[in-house]
């Protein structure tokens, strides 16, 4: 009777077991390269969804004057408010920090206008941007952020660097420049450029255009010249 040698089956064992592996290593490089592109995008989804939240909100900023006397009590008042006589707005602005008020979508809370504050915070084994808000009625100061809501927008962020476009510098020969901290508490940056460091991903950079609130002057202190976006209310 004619049949296979031990010596044969072993050899047709031994591919076997070669093209076996040979799949499942394939099957398993196909996985983990699906996992990083799926990683990727969500990444890229949540740096996306976080500069338009960021620019929702900051963006539309409220430029109202607080009563003559208030002190923001920052850490290096400025003389420019001073010497201009006019009283300042609830707006501060440090090189890692920024608070400021403004709309909160209804989709994301009670809405209306509140209290926000954007910095890096640690966030268990690692670093993230948190946004802080709470609602506004009609304060003077900024609240203890440590009592109010929070919300991580982006992960895994080692670095955040904050600069400030004055459109009214004292340099008469210039059109603007940028500042490292707002030093000018009556009136409002007219950009502010955020620049975010990651671990393990590339450098972001946001530029968010400043657009003051419809009705943020009140009446007997005076409005700005020129359209008011959005209307009056």
């Amino acid at each position: 009777m004619r049949g296979f040698t031990l010596l044969e089956m072993l050899v047709v064992m031994v591919l076997l077991s070669i093209i076996m592996l040979a799949l499942v290593s394939a099957m398993r490089g196909a996985g983990q390269s699906s996992e990083r592109v799926d990683a990727k995008f969500w990444q890229q989804d949540e740096a996306r969804v976080a500069e338009n939240f960021v620019r929702g909100t900051l963006g539309r900023v409220s430029a109202r004057p607080l009563p003559a006397g208030t002190s923001l009590n920052q850490s290096s008042p400025s003389t420019n408010s001073q010497l201009s006589g006019k009283p300042p707005v609830l707006f501060m602005g440090q090189p890692n920090e920024i608070s400021w008020v403004g709309i909160l979508p209804a989709r994301y809370g009670a809405g209306g206008r509140s209290f926000f504050h954007l910095a890096v915070e640690p966030t268990g084994n690692t670093s993230s941007l948190v946004l802080r808000y709470g609602p506004w009625a009609d304060q003077n100061a900024f609240p203890d952020w440590g009592g109010l809501s929070s919300q991580v927008l982006l992960t895994d962020v080692v670095g955040l660097v904050i600069q400030y476009e004055n459109d009214k510098p004292e340099n008469i020969d210039a059109n603007s420049e940028w500042m490292q901290a707002w030093d000018r508490p009556d009136y409002l940056p007219s950009r502010v450029m955020i620049g975010l460091q990651r671990g393990t991903q590339l450098p972001l950079e946001w530029v968010v255009p400043l657009r003051g609130l419809p009705a943020s002057w009140p009446e007997g202190l005076g409005r700005p010249r020129g359209p008011v976006i959005g209307g009056a209310s």
